[in-house]
């Protein structure tokens, strides 16, 4: 078939990328057992451990576990498009330089720049985290030590290779699930009777106070509008499914591994989740005035708060702990996210070429220190009380939730690029003729999933505020929190659509033709993965 025309400017960046990954580039030192850990690393954190207590007191146990059902089936769909593209060409940046080659440059650069800015000032929120959950056991010691310790600690090591970040998550995702199937197996105890006050729960709190709770307004109304504000909650739960894609190019056989991993992730969390929310609805009511308490440590959770009722102390150390290093192992991954990211926006043209230098360890050096160039902000907290620093980033009950508004709706428009990214991938492949039988994975149901799940993510991002517009509801945190990102993903948009000057590519124009000829010189050669930019490595 005749080679379809790429985008000039595209094309040349990626020559110039690929140049830079053989001399100085990427090192593909990341293994199956590496992808899966790091994904559900990422996905496992303060969402689950702190923040479902809210979402609980929202929604009751049943309008809860509807809500991360549903958002899990929208995750599905977001999972298997991501895996199917990503396998067609699996590159550094993931989905943000995809978009720049089957859609318009335009919308990889503001995609890419909108997510890099997340991850970075996610950065110091972790970190004043981590030292907010420290002051658990010891207030004695400055903040400003704790902080300087996690921050070294972390930007080592993404200094150090992608090996050693993949171990680290290796361990940091151990721990985390460990302590998940631990609290669900301890949750079921308490519920049946086993725990030191021998009082059976079975689904008392789901009959009184019952399985849902009302917002705004009472009966049926209500219950739907409490179940639709924890869907942004539980997107952010669901929220790094995408993690497994932006490797790219540091992922051994990416074109096997990252639509697998994708998958499996998808249903590991999916499972976790289910689980988790369900088994707190048992133990815990969701008028339970504890759930209200903010304090930024394991206090708040509400699997500590039931394990207290039963007469258990000594979970609230052990959440603490794990929680404290999910803080770190997420501030480490904003870290290795936004560097990858820039070093992707480089190799398209959308950021300036420095940002492809890499040390002798193949990690991009000057992506990660422009990436950590917000942190020093976390040191606000040696002047003042960590937790209220805290609470400027993130939410803890309230606070957290405007963190979570803001770094889930910014998400959320990944997702839709996403979404609309793949829907113009196989308007290509239908309109040049490929078939879908050639490519390393075909994603089932398609397009339909994807056109259902952009319908689902677009309608939680524009309704994600709709209490604010409701008399008597209106917050200026809230407005701000859960739009702000909007204007801005447009305003970035139009930059750099007359920056570039470049126009939406036609579906006979995407240059699909290079992807498959790369597939087929792997068959024939034996190879295991021909990178765009510029990595081969034999099986």
């Amino acid at each position: 078939m005749e080679k379809q025309h790429s985008n000039p400017n595209t094309s040349a960046d990626v020559e110039m990328c690929g140049e830079s990954a053989e001399v100085n580039g990427l090192k593909r030192d990341l293994s199956s057992r590496h992808i899966n850990m790091i994904a559900l690393a990422g996905m496992i954190g303060t969402g689950l451990f702190l923040g479902s207590g809210n979402v609980i007191a929202t929604a009751g146990p049943a309008g809860a576990l509807l809500a991360y059902t549903l958002m899990g089936f929208v995750t599905a769909g977001v999972a298997y498009t991501t895996g199917e593209i990503t396998a067609f060409m699996p590159e550094t940046g993931g989905f943000i330089r995809h978009a720049t080659r089957f859609v318009v440059p335009a919308l990889g650069a503001a995609t890419g720049w909108n997510f890099w800015y997340t991850m970075s000032i996610t950065i110091p929120a972790e970190i004043s985290a981590a030292a907010t959950l420290i002051q658990f056991w010891n207030t004695s010691i400055n903040p400003g030590v704790w902080i300087t310790i996690f921050l070294v600690f972390i930007i080592a090591l993404n200094l150090c290779g992608v090996r050693l970040y993949g171990e680290s998550e290796v361990v940091f995702a151990s721990l985390k699930i460990m302590l998940i199937i631990g609290l669900i197996i301890g949750g079921l105890v308490i519920d049946l009777g086993g725990a030191p006050n021998g009082e059976r729960l079975g689904f008392r709190y789901w009959s009184n106070p019952g399985a849902f709770n009302t917002y705004i307004k009472d009966g049926s109304a209500g219950r739907f509008l409490a179940f639709w504000k924890c869907m942004l909650p539980a997107a952010f739960s669901y929220g790094n499914i995408q993690i497994v894609a932006i490797s790219g190019s540091e992922t051994r056989d990416p074109r096997k591994l990252i639509p697998a991993a994708t998958k499996k992730t998808f249903y590991r969390i999916f499972v976790f989740y289910f689980l988790s929310i369900f088994i707190v609805g048992l133990i815990v009511a969701y008028d339970d005035p504890a759930l209200d308490v903010s304090t930024g440590t394991a206090q708040q959770s509400p699997f500590v708060i039931a394990f207290h009722r039963s007469g258990v102390s000594v979970v609230p150390s052990i959440v603490n702990a794990v929680v404290c290093t999910s803080a770190i192992s997420s501030g480490s991954a904003c870290i290795f996210i936004a560097s990858r990211t820039l070093f992707g926006l480089s190799c398209d043209g959308h950021a300036p070429k420095i940002f492809q230098r890499c040390n002798r360890f193949g990690v991009p050096y000057y992506a990660i220190g422009l990436s950590c160039i917000l942190s020093p902000l976390v040191y606000l907290t040696v002047a003042n009380n960590t937790s209220t620093v805290f609470m400027w980033f993130v939410n803890i009950t309230t606070v957290f939730m405007w963190f979570v508004n803001i770094t889930t709706v910014a998400g959320l428009i990944g997702w839709v690029v996403i979404q609309i990214t793949y829907l113009r991938f196989y308007a290509g492949m239908k309109k040049q003729g490929y078939s879908r039988e050639d490519l390393p994975y075909k994603s089932p149901l398609q397009p339909y999933v994807a056109w259902a799940s952009l319908v689902m993510v677009c309608l939680v991002i524009f309704f994600a505020g709709y209490d604010v517009f409701v008399k008597g509801h209106f917050t200026a945190e809230g407005l701000i929190t859960c739009y702000v990102d909007l204007p801005i993903f447009a305003v970035l948009y139009l930059v750099f659509k007359i920056r570039l000057g470049s126009r939406i590519l036609k579906t006979s124009e995407i240059d699909l033709h290079r992807g498959f000829l790369a597939i087929q010189e792997e068959k024939e050669s034996g190879t295991e993965f021909r990178s765009s930019e510029g990595v081969i490595e034999a099986k």
